[in-house]
């Protein structure tokens, strides 16, 4: 098969795959940052769930709101404070810069989380899958925060290889329009839910997965090619590494 017809093919794939979850696939509302989804708490939850398993940050984020329930509260803190707290996540490389975009929101938004990728960016610790996933959850952006658990979907959806580990390669980046809620695709919270309950970086649900009847890596029996081989190996608490890519879904989704 030639690149364009691959490409064509890719195409179709993702647009009736993004159809199918947008029609029938609901978000779990029970997860603590949506219940109350007020962009401070959207903020802090995407900021914790960088290389961290949402279901850790599920189980410790009200405790974490509240020792800090607003930006002023965490711009006060010490590091060794915030530390103490977050201490269960194992994100002690992060807390700097957690304090560090606290102050900055404060000082260049007047203690408000910004709307717009752009500004997003510029605050300390956010990059930009972060950034988007703040824009569209926060703020109700139309747009996919692409990061590599999608690329990965996207990867064992269309049979189209990812030639980085986690920023996919050109091609699966093009497709990330048809997966977009301005095409018709799922709402954000849907398309990560699907991704961190039934196409998981480990142990996929394939057989009880909706798209499996025209899924490339379906119709290889769970034994993709596609993924980029891993190269190293990480242990720090709450995060595992499979094909060089970081697993952030428990074994057991409960």
């Amino acid at each position: 098969m030639n690149l364009s017809k691959a490409k064509f093919r890719a195409e179709r794939r993702v647009r009736k795959a993004a159809a199918l979850l947008a029609r029938t696939w609901k978000a779990d509302d029970s997860l603590p940052w949506r219940r109350n989804p007020s962009p401070y708490r959207i903020f802090l939850a995407e900021f914790l769930l960088v290389r961290t398993r949402w279901d850790v940050v599920a189980r410790l984020f009200e405790a974490v709101v509240a020792h800090f329930p607003d930006l002023h509260t965490l711009a006060q803190a010490s590091e060794e404070k915030i530390a103490e707290v977050l201490a269960p996540l194992g994100l002690r490389k992060r807390i700097p810069y957690l304090k560090k975009a606290a102050v900055y929101l404060l000082e260049h938004h007047g203690g408000n989380i910004p709307e717009t990728i752009e500004e997003l960016k510029r605050v300390p610790g956010l990059g930009d899958y972060t950034a988007g996933a703040i824009a569209a959850l926060a703020f109700g952006k139309k747009i996919v925060p692409a990061d590599v658990n999608v690329f990965r979907f996207l990867s064992r959806l269309t049979g189209m290889p990812m030639t980085h580990p986690t920023k996919g390669s050109p091609h699966l980046r093009e497709l990330l329009l048809y997966l977009s809620p301005a095409q018709g695709g799922p709402p954000v919270t849907v398309l990560i839910d699907f991704l961190r309950t039934t196409c998981r970086p480990r142990y996929p649900r394939c057989p009880e997965c909706l798209l499996k009847s025209f899924c490339a890596f379906g119709e290889l029996g769970q034994t993709s090619p596609f993924e980029v081989p891993s190269k190293s190996a990480c242990n720090r608490p709450g995060k595992r590494r499979r094909n060089g890519i970081a697993d952030l879904t428990p074994d057991r989704v409960q």
